[in-house]
Parts: C-alpha cells; sequence; structure tokens
C-alpha cells in the first residue's frame, strides 16, 4: 500500500514537471523571431490607453481620465494590465507580445490543475503537452489581436474552480467563478457566449449540484441570489442588445457549411496562416473534425454505458460538458451577425480536446481486464501521439514562414518597423501624417514618440466616403484634413489596399484640387514588393495662391 502510493506521488510530481515544460516549450515556440509578422492595427488598439490615453485613438469610454472602453464591446482590462510594461520598457514588438505568450503559458498551467485530479496527473500532462505545441493556440497567443489571450486564461480558471467544486463544494469558488465571467465579460463582451453555454451546460450535466446548492443556501441567501442573477442578465441585455445593431464593415451572411468549415479551419491553424501569410499550404486540417466526430461517438457511448465507478461517472459528465459547451458556442457564434472570425472560433479552443481526453478516461476506467486495458492504452496512446505530432508538424510550418518566408499579408508586412522608423525620424517636418487607408494607424501611433503622436490622424472612412461628396464637398473636407505647409499622406501601395477606393479617392482628390501640391515622397518594399507609399502633400497659403 505503502509503495502504491509512493508511486502515485512520483507520478504526479513526475507529470507536475512535464507540465512546466511544456509550458516552457510553448513560451520557446511562441516566442521564436518574436518581431514577425509586423505588428498588426488591431494587435495594438490597447496601446494609447495603456499609455494614460493622451489623445482619444481606441478610447470609445473614459471615467474621468481613466480609459474604460476601447470600443463599444472591447473593455480596457488589458490595457490596464499592460500600463506598468510599457511605462517601464516602452512600445515595442517584445513588449506587446511576450506579456501575452507568458499569460498563455499560466493558462496551459491552469488547464492542467483543472484536469489532475479527475483525469489523473499522466492524462492531463499528455493534453497539455498537445495544447503547447498546437498551432492553434500558440500563434493566437503570440499575436492576440483577437484578443483572445485574457478570454482563454478566464476560461481556464472558471473550469478549474467548476472541477475544483465538484471535487469539494466551496462557495467561495463559486464566488470566485461569478467574478471571472465579470471580469472576462468586461474584457470583452462577446464572453457572454461562454457564460450562456457554461450555465445551460451545468444544467443538464450536474443538475445535482444545483439542487444541492440550493437547497444548503439560507432563503435571504437565495433571494440575493435571484435578484443577482436577474441584475446581471438586465445588464448583459442592455449592453449586448445595441451591438447587434451596430453595422459591421462587413457582415458576416455566410451560411452555416461556410461556418462549420471556418470552425474546423480556426482550430487547425489553416484560418491564421491564411490571414498572416496569405497561404495556408503544409497545413495539416483534419484533426478537428476527426476530433469532433470522435468527441461525439464517445458520447453516446458513455450515455449508453451505465457504471457505478464514481470516477467513471465524473469523466463522463465533465466530457459531456465540454462538447456540449463547445457545441452551444458554436450555435451562438453561427447566429450572431457580426461574428465569424478566427478570433471568434478560438473561444472554441481546446473544448473538443478536453472532451476527448474526459469520454476516453471514463470509458478507458470501465474496461474490466488489464488486457483489454493494454489495448485500449495502446489505442488511445496512438490517438494522442498522431495529434500530437499534427500538431507539431503544423507548428513547424508556421515557424518555417518566419525563418524563410517574406511574403506576408500588407496588413501583417514587417515592412511597418521600416515606415516607422522613417516616420519617427522625419514625422516632425510635417504637419500632419495622415493615414488614408485602414491598417497602418494604430501601429505608427503606438511606435511612436509622445511628442509626434498628436500629428497623427487616422482619416480612412474620409477618404473612403470621399468620393460620394460634390465637388463643394470635397473641397471643405480637403482644407479640415491638410493644413497649410507640408503632410505626410501613406498609403498601401495597388492592389494591397485594405479599402481599394481610399488611395482611388485620395489621388483623384488631389488631381481635382491644384492647391494640394503633392508628390511620392518615399516607397517601402520587402521581398521585391511595393507594401507602402508615402506622399508629401503641401497646402498653399491663400497669399501665395494669390501670388
Amino acid at each position: 500500500m505503502t509503495s502504491e502510493r509512493q508511486s502515485q506521488a512520483s507520478t504526479r510530481h513526475l507529470s507536475g514537471r512535464l507540465a512546466v515544460a511544456a509550458a516552457c516549450v510553448f513560451i520557446f515556440l511562441a516566442s521564436y523571431r518574436i518581431e514577425l509578422p509586423g505588428l498588426y492595427y488591431d494587435e495594438v488598439a490597447f496601446v494609447n490607453a495603456a499609455q494614460g490615453a493622451p489623445d482619444n485613438t481606441f478610447i470609445y469610454k473614459r471615467l474621468g481620465p481613466v480609459p474604460v472602453l476601447i470600443n463599444p464591446y472591447l473593455g480596457a482590462l488589458k490595457a490596464w494590465l499592460y500600463a506598468p510594461i510599457f511605462r517601464l520598457f516602452g512600445v515595442s514588438p517584445v513588449t506587446v507580445r511576450l506579456p501575452a505568450i507568458l499569460l498563455a503559458a499560466v493558462t496551459l498551467l491552469i488547464l492542467y490543475g483543472a484536469m489532475r485530479d479527475t483525469l489523473g496527473s499522466a492524462w492531463a500532462a499528455i493534453v497539455v503537452w498537445i495544447v503547447a505545441v498546437d498551432p492553434a493556440n500558440l500563434f493566437p497567443s503570440r499575436l492576440d489581436w483577437g484578443p483572445t489571450v485574457l478570454m482563454h486564461f478566464f476560461q481556464a480558471l472558471i473550469l478549474a474552480l467548476w472541477f475544483s467544486y465538484r471535487k469539494k463544494p466551496q462557495l467561495w469558488k463559486l464566488f470566485m467563478i461569478v467574478w471571472c465571467f465579470g471580469v472576462g465579460f468586461f474584457d470583452k463582451f462577446n464572453f457572454v457566449w461562454f457564460l450562456l453555454a457554461f450555465i445551460v451546460g451545468i444544467v443538464l450535466c450536474y443538475p445535482e449540484s444545483l439542487v444541492s446548492l440550493w437547497s444548503s443556501l439560507p432563503r435571504f441567501t437565495r433571494w440575493l441570489a435571484i435578484i443577482v442573477i436577474l441584475v446581471g442578465i438586465g445588464a448583459i441585455v442592455h449592453t449586448v442588445l445595441p451591438l447587434l445593431q451596430l453595422k459591421p464593415a462587413k457582415a458576416h451572411t455566410a451560411g452555416l457549411e461556410v461556418k462549420w468549415s471556418q470552425l474546423l479551419s480556426t482550430l487547425s491553424g489553416r484560418a491564421v496562416a491564411a490571414f498572416i501569410f496569405g497561404d495556408r499550404s503544409g497545413i495539416i486540417p483534419h484533426v478537428p473534425l476527426w476530433l469532433i466526430v470522435t468527441d461525439s461517438c464517445l458520447g453516446l457511448v458513455c450515455l449508453f454505458s451505465p457504471t457505478s465507478d464514481s470516477g467513471a461517472r465524473e469523466n463522463r459528465k465533465n466530457g459531456l460538458f465540454c462538447l456540449l459547451v463547445g457545441f452551444l458556442i458554436f450555435t451562438q457564434i453561427a447566429i450572431t451577425p457580426h461574428a465569424g472570425g478566427p478570433h471568434h472560433y478560438s473561444m472554441i479552443f481546446p473544448l473538443p480536446l478536453l472532451a476527448f481526453a474526459f469520454l476516453a478516461k471514463s470509458l478507458y476506467s470501465q474496461v474490466a481486464t488489464k488486457n483489454l486495458q493494454r489495448v485500449a492504452a495502446v489505442v488511445l496512446g496512438s490517438a494522442a501521439m498522431c495529434i500530437f505530432l499534427v500538431n507539431g508538424h503544423n507548428t513547424a510550418t508556421y515557424l518555417s514562414h518566419f525563418r524563410t518566408n517574406v511574403h506576408y499579408n500588407p496588413r501583417w508586412s514587417p515592412e511597418i518597423y521600416s515606415l516607422s522608423d522613417y516616420i519617427n525620424k522625419h514625422g516632425f517636418e510635417a504637419n500632419r501624417i495622415i493615414s488614408a487607408d485602414w491598417g497602418l494607424h494604430d501601429q505608427l501611433h503606438a511606435l511612436a514618440p509622445r511628442k509626434l503622436r498628436p500629428r497623427m490622424r487616422d482619416l480612412w472612412p474620409l477618404f473612403k466616403q470621399l468620393g460620394q461628396k460634390t465637388q463643394q464637398e470635397q473641397s471643405a473636407t480637403l482644407r479640415r484634413i491638410f493644413p497649410e505647409g507640408k503632410n505626410f499622406v501613406l498609403a498601401f501601395s495597388a492592389s494591397k489596399e485594405t479599402f481599394p477606393e481610399t488611395r482611388q479617392n485620395f489621388l483623384a482628390s488631389l488631381a481635382a484640387h491644384p492647391e494640394l501640391k503633392f508628390r511620392l515622397a518615399k516607397e517601402f518594399w520587402l521581398g521585391g514588393e511595393k507594401i507602402y507609399e508615402l506622399y508629401e502633400v503641401i497646402r498653399s497659403s491663400p497669399l501665395t495662391e494669390k501670388r
């Protein structure tokens, strides 16, 4: 008996070290050539708020001088957390990306803790290693343009607290779960998808926990809980309903089949590869589909396989819970008009893998003979190894792009650093530094010296609509855009624009207004491709024009 306990303690200790090693490997892989790709517009949307919000770049709402909302659906939590980092070390690709990577590594360890008591330490360590090398986790965490890192952190913390509550019910764990949901919702309002899926999953998979909790509460506490729940529902409805009426720049009108394909593409890593490099070749896409199909089959088998083993029953409930929560999140994304990007579907990660682990462990525990257990161990071990190897291959494919590829989506181009260096050096020569297309201003603003930022303007919406204005309205708009003297205008090169009409309207308006003298001052190239253009626009003073 003593030797058995020593063996279990040794296994638990070794598994814990393996989980820490997985987190270290994750940090190493996610940090490889951390400056690549170039900083992205949405990736640095929080930076101005993190620096005290000296101007209104991506500041939707303040509480006094403190920024509270970055935009109508994104809170300033990330900005608050980064404020001391930027104050101490400044803004750079390392200070923007490394903290997110480190927090994602902590999330891996939280997942290990969430699974260890029910799955067993060895199974939990295997799952963490698979997640650590998964490109669907590595690269969204490295770039965090969603943002998704804090979302996954709170998801993992909530799951860990719930599984811990199931083992040892303590009221403080439920208070912590409520706090995590509140902070997660403030971080990004679409966290409500996980909240609703979690509540439905609890009701359907763990009804006995709810009954036990309700019966143990005093009458006053029950009424207080009801009031808090109603207030919470009212606050969520009040916050979310106006967002559904917003008109996105590009509406997601795809059918269910397309959205299903987007989900699988996100979970395999293909969606992010296509987004960054414009090339998804080399990424093996099959694991997510087969994982979800296998989960469904294992779930059906578990439902029709009654067992007296309490551990097997608990793992079965946990597996069905993870599967149900993932399905409900996907359903909510599918019916939400503005949703559909990889950063949305990323909320479902890594629920399919967790469901597989819990359901497989439940069935494995029910195998009666040692010979059958050995066969089951070989089958499950082979499946885990296949997933790990495919994830490793896909991650290696990603990393090879950073080593050899110079072709990026123009919005992710590393040439943004050269453009930023030029602007920081010569920007004080111009009265204004104007971004004429979406995808340029935020990075340049984030990397610029504090004294240069007031000269920067993100005016792509004006240029996008300029072609719809009359000649008189155009003249008035251009007078507001270009003050007297020299101005810099930044644009993507032809065929690389985010909104092609912005560049077209900009050049057409200059040609139609002779009082604006302009020239192409500099071009920025990478890998034989022209990425950016910098125009010098000079408005003469009225006295000069009369002469």
